[in-house]
């Protein structure tokens, strides 16, 4: 990433969005930290600096195996974050302030580079929503439902694993879609699922989300 970036001209986000849906798509995995680092930086600018720090204070971070500048690099090259330098005090590098300066110049003006959610970061916040994700896995698993709402209840508490899997284990809903003379399936999928859908993370242990627990209330006053 550039450090002596000026402050860019906003661009339409429909042409952007497919390359950013495909990082979205192809990294389930990463996905709750990249959405948690494009909600953080679609409230306020964060500096290079200060938004790795914060990065590694986030529970989605637990179970990334990239360092947060590798995710920041990922969610710029997908333009879904606008970058720009910024000097010493914190001022934006303006192209005003660039006039008349030569690029070794501006380079020496910039200390670090900023970051905030770009047009197309907003679109794909919205299309990656953990409450629409939730939503989504709840109705394409009509047998799954009860035990997905059942396992976000239980995690209105912090619990680790060992107690899901206890939670889960002999229930008949995992031989759902299994075939004949096939086992049963383990019950980390229900919380692998839940977890890319952004209804639970892990911190010491697993928990609802604020997304999941909003869902769950809606779900229950229905």
């Amino acid at each position: 990433m550039d450090e002596a970036r000026v402050v860019p001209v906003e661009h339409p986000a429909d042409g952007q969005a497919e390359k950013a849906r495909v990082l979205f798509t192809q990294n389930p995995l990463h996905r709750p930290i990249l959405y948690a680092i494009l909600k953080a930086c679609s409230e306020e600018a964060w500096q290079l600096e200060e938004l790795e720090v914060h990065i590694q204070s986030l529970a989605e971070f637990k179970k990334a195996t990239q360092p947060p500048f590798v995710l920041i690099q990922w969610l710029s090259d997908a333009d879904l974050l606008d970058s720009w330098g910024v000097d010493l005090y914190g001022e934006d590098i303006t192209p005003e302030r660039c006039e008349g300066l030569t690029q070794d110049e501006i380079e020496d003006l910039s200390a670090s580079t900023a970051f905030k959610t770009s047009a197309t970061g907003l679109v794909i916040l919205e299309e990656f929503s953990p409450k629409d994700r939730l939503m989504e896995l709840l109705n394409n698993s009509p047998a799954r439902y009860d035990t997905y709402l059942e396992v976000l209840e239980f995690l209105l508490e912090e619990r680790p694993f060992t107690e899901l899997d206890k939670l889960l284990r002999g229930k008949s809903v995992l031989m759902d879609g299994r075939a004949e003379g096939e086992g049963p399936m383990q019950p980390s999928v229900f919380v692998d699922k839940l977890a890319a859908a952004g209804g639970i993370v892990y911190r010491e242990g697993w928990i609802i989300t604020q997304e999941g627990k909003e869902l769950l209330e809606k779900i229950k006053a229905e």
